[in-house]
């Protein structure tokens, strides 16, 4: 027990999950932490337990009788790429009934990580799966995705294997990396499955149709392409500088909200989305000044960071470090508090992944952290600290000369039906354009590795139907729509079934905006995910 109202794990929650098993995989999952941090700036790629989760997805796979097997491209060699040291196992779980005709299941084990600033926003243990009054299970992948694609899939499988007349085979792949572009995952398994004949039954995306369950209740046929775009300077720039840079990339967003898609808005209107339709959308998620120490009586930004572990998810809080004269620091406070506008607020640092010297004073602008696909869902604080500095600079508070490293990223979001060096390229060229005009020594790239197009598929295509007809009876679902996840249905978007014919790929799940995904308080419902498992199980049986 955490506390009167919790407990961690019961088994009372079991029979709304689907079964004893789904609750001690989902917990054993959310317990072994399979994280997944890369942060190209500093060189961290951190995945420290990847192996842990595959093992334990590979045992509950063979416990429900399935056939599964390992493919890590680190192990077999056959796809280049710098893995920096990880490894990086993706898990295949089979039924094969020697029926004609396979359903593709994709899932993912990896979760985002939880950074110091989300802690103390956490009314239990984030890797620990608890059970509150409310009847919903919290904990860091809870919801996103190991409990709307990992359990709900094994648990329609473990259904599926005991049924006799089955006319569909199913191949589950649960993979890595998805939450950073898939490098590892369903990209390396791609890139596997090109080196074989397109015929060859050694493919490991070989299907007639892929169901993916890492969405909200609808059905979901256009999912938004993303591109993170890595931002810095050649060297050393003046703090001044790098705030204007700061705000040309939030501008990048008034470049992409022009793409406009055919695929309804997933949250519109009842959750406030700017459009009834998905449009592009940039924020600036990740934002760090490292100070150069400087001579002079003025206040100096010592050091700047957004408190976010994932370049897809905007912090709740930007932490700024100050030095100068004691006197000075006491009173920038209360001058710096009248240039902040609601709804963010300053105050004293609290939780920071970065060690604050005692001798500097150190501040955090308070926003809300959300999915860097819905902006308009929080209030991303780093365009306000970037409004912040500038109106402090310019009164005088802060040294603007004073120079030090700068580093952005950029979570882009493209229209489902946009091609990737369509969307990227036009940001770049907006970007290249302020750098050529004001800031020759800054940066931009767009790694391939962190890139993914979109995926579109006619709103009228006979699975969509079905599985739509289905999620109305299992999940309450109305209408199909569009998302802006970023999903692994983009992944498959250049895939085709035996017969030659674009693979559809088929997003949905048990999410909502109240499952927190990313973000503190992360939690699932329970009989949400087994829902999901019925419909992945009926989708499989039924005609």
């Amino acid at each position: 027990m955490t506390n009167g109202s919790s407990e961690e794990s019961p088994l009372s929650v079991a029979p709304a999950l689907g079964g004893e098993e789904n609750l001690r995989l989902l917990a054993q999952l959310v317990a072994i932490a399979p994280t997944n941090l890369e942060d190209i700036a500093r060189g961290r790629w951190e995945k420290p337990n990847y192996l842990r989760a595959a093992d334990a997805i590979v045992r509950a796979a063979r416990a429900a009788g399935l056939t599964t097997r390992v493919y890590d491209p680190t192990v077999e060699g056959d796809v280049p790429g710098d893995w920096h040291h990880a490894p990086r196992p993706n898990v295949i779980a089979e039924l094969n009934v020697g029926a004609p005709e396979t359903v593709l299941i994709l899932a993912h084990y990896d979760v985002v990580p939880v950074p110091a600033e989300q802690l103390g926003r956490w009314k239990s243990p984030p890797h620990t799966l608890t059970l509150r009054a409310d009847g919903k299970l919290y904990g860091r992948g809870a919801s996103d995705d190991l409990g709307s694609g990992v359990v709900s899939s094994l648990s329609a499988l473990r259904q599926l294997a005991t049924e006799s007349d089955l006319h569909r085979n199913v191949r589950l792949l649960v993979c890595c990396d998805e939450e950073t572009g898939g490098e590892g995952g369903v990209e390396a398994i791609k890139a596997h499955d090109a080196l074989l004949p397109p015929d060859d039954p050694r493919r490991l995306l070989r299907g007639d149709v892929a169901l993916i369950p890492d969405g909200s209740p609808e059905a979901t046929a256009g999912s938004s392409g993303v591109a993170f775009l890595e931002a810095s300077f050649d060297g050393p720039v003046e703090l001044r500088d790098a705030l204007a840079y700061g705000q040309a990339l939030v501008d990048l967003h008034e470049v992409a909200r022009r793409w406009r898609s055919v695929y309804a808005s997933p949250d519109w209107p009842d959750r406030h989305a700017p459009e009834p339709v998905i449009t592009g959308r940039a924020s600036v998620t990740c934002f760090d000044v490292d100070g150069v120490p400087a001579e002079g009586r003025g206040v100096r930004l010592l050091r700047a960071h957004a408190e976010t572990a994932a370049a897809n998810q905007s912090s709740a809080a930007v932490t700024l470090v100050f030095g100068g004269e004691s006197e000075a620091l006491r009173a920038l406070p209360s001058q710096l508090d009248p240039l902040v506008r609601s709804p963010f607020r300053l105050g004293p640092a609290g939780a920071s992944s970065l060690t604050l010297p005692p001798d500097a004073l150190s501040l955090q602008l308070f926003g809300q952290a959300v999915h860097g696909g819905y902006p308009h869902l929080g209030h991303n604080p780093v365009p306000a600290t970037f409004q912040l500095l500038r109106a402090a600079i310019d009164r005088g508070l802060v040294d603007g000369s004073a120079k030090g490293t700068a580093t952005y990223t950029v979570d882009l979001r493209l229209i489902p039906e946009m091609e990737l060096t369509d969307g990227v390229d036009a940001a770049l060229r907006y970007v290249h354009a302020f750098i050529q005009n004001r800031s020759p020594h800054a940066r931009i790239s767009a790694p391939p590795a962190r890139c993914r197009a979109g995926y579109c598929l006619p709103v009228d295509h006979p699975d969509l139907l079905r599985l739509a007809a289905i999620l109305h009876e299992t999940l309450g679902a109305s209408g199909i729509r569009g998302e802006y996840g970023g999903t692994d249905a983009s992944a498959l978007r250049d895939l085709t079934t035996p017969n030659g014919e674009p693979l559809p790929a088929l997003v949905f799940g048990s999410m909502d905006h109240a499952s927190n995904i990313h973000d503190a308080e992360e939690n699932a419902d329970p009989r949400r995910i087994a829902a999901v498992a019925t419909t992945i199980a009926r989708f499989v049986r039924e005609p």
